[in-house]
């Protein structure tokens, strides 16, 4: 019992470790039915490792590839994933999930610790762009017949595909020939190609492309910041960490929350909201449509508002009504306490007993977790209980 005890803290502290190793990875995958992936091409951090695997094992021998302490990074991790995770040995810790994004998963295979994290989740614009955003040489046009690489066709790792079959699957037969011939022993005579050699061309175009892309973009952040983009899962995090750096820690007077407060606070945060006029859908073959979609809506808060400083109180019973908030809440150029105008800010759980204004965009949220009795929209003009910061008090005061 006691040396099974020992090899669970071994594998425990094994899977917290600062990388020794950073590769750069795409596979390429069938996409007719089941996606199996035939094709896997790596780079290492600094180009001097550019290696692919050809076959139905390649994900596992990329696997036993891998050395200790390895970082790899693949753009779109919630794809290529699928093709990793049902051969790692164990998944160690929580992957890193948001919606349907896969961000990070850390786990062992053959006692070699591995962490896998999404390059998307940093830099969240398709691989085509990164030659223009970090001035990186592209390459020969990509003329890819994806449809034609079936697993069918690639049963037994088959090597040779036809030519005049595989143009029946692309639009610029012209450029995919020429290709061929540009791909130093691709063609195999006058109607074959070798379909490794192909797909290899490419997939290393595109794992250099990221490799180059993302290692700029962090030797920026590095000269800029100071900050080694290796130890975040996204550019949120590498945001959060640089106000912390440069704003809430030199401030001296701001805190982390954590457990109830933070739990209470986060529920006055609304997401975005996506609807129509009055919830109702609308038949207009006439008339022009306006789309209003808002943008950077948090930069333009972080610009124009304030941060909360110091310690948050637990407000007492004779606080709780509207009345009293409004009273003693700072003016908006206020910024220290004065007279009966000391409290900066607050954040409560009201109830909505009367609405004065029927909006057709009302502010009211109406959340279905804490208004499990009302079938309505989110956002509609309905008595509800809502979780709201002073800023949100004050709109649904003035506005609805």
């Amino acid at each position: 019992m006691k040396k099974k005890a020992e090899s669970k803290e071994v594998n425990k502290n094994k899977c917290k470790f600062i990388p020794e190793h950073v590769f750069f990875a795409d596979f390429e995958c069938s996409t007719d039915g089941f996606h199996k992936a035939f094709n896997i091409c790596y780079d290492s951090e600094d180009g001097s490792v550019s290696e692919s695997i050809w076959g139905q094992n390649c994900a596992t021998e990329f696997l036993e590839r891998l050395p200790d302490k390895s970082l790899i990074y693949f753009h779109n991790l919630s794809y290529d994933i699928n093709f990793i995770l049902r051969h790692m040995t164990e998944v160690k810790g929580t992957p890193i999930i948001k919606g349907s994004r896969t961000m990070q998963i850390t786990g062992l295979y053959k006692g070699r610790a591995i962490i896998i994290k999404d390059s998307y989740s940093v830099i969240n614009k398709k691989l085509k762009l990164f030659p223009a955003m970090f001035n990186l040489q592209t390459g020969p046009k990509e003329v890819f017949p994806y449809n034609y690489y079936s697993s069918t066709l690639l049963a037994n790792d088959n090597r040779t595909g036809v030519i005049s079959e595989a143009c029946k699957f692309i639009q610029d037969a012209d450029t995919f020939m020429k290709n061929i011939d540009s791909i130093k022993g691709c063609r195999i005579d006058e109607n074959h190609f070798d379909l490794e050699k192909y797909s290899t061309f490419y997939c290393k175009q595109d794992v250099r492309i990221l490799r180059e892309g993302f290692v700029k973009f962090r030797n920026d952040l590095l000269k800029e910041f100071d900050l080694n983009v290796y130890d975040y899962v996204s550019i949120c995090s590498i945001a959060n960490k640089l106000f912390e750096n440069r704003v809430y820690f030199p401030n001296g007077n701001l805190y982390d929350l954590s457990n109830k407060p933070r739990e209470f606070i986060s529920r006055c945060i609304q997401g975005g909201r996506c609807m129509l006029s009055d919830n109702m859908k609308q038949k207009s073959e006439k008339k022009l449509i306006a789309d209003f979609d808002a943008v950077s809506l948090y930069p333009s808060a972080i610009a124009r508002l304030y941060t909360l400083e110091g310690i948050p109180k637990v407000m007492k019973e004779e606080m709780l009504s509207t009345e009293y908030l409004m009273r003693h809440l700072f003016d908006d150029d206020q910024k220290e306490p004065i007279g009966e105008k000391f409290m900066s800010g607050f954040f409560v759980l009201i109830k909505i007993t009367e609405i004065g204004i029927h909006r057709h965009f009302p502010l009211i949220v109406c959340d279905p977790e804490l208004n499990p009795e009302l079938n309505v929209p989110r956002s509609s003009n309905t008595c509800c209980l809502m979780y709201v910061d002073h800023i949100t008090l004050q709109d649904l005061i003035k506005y609805q």
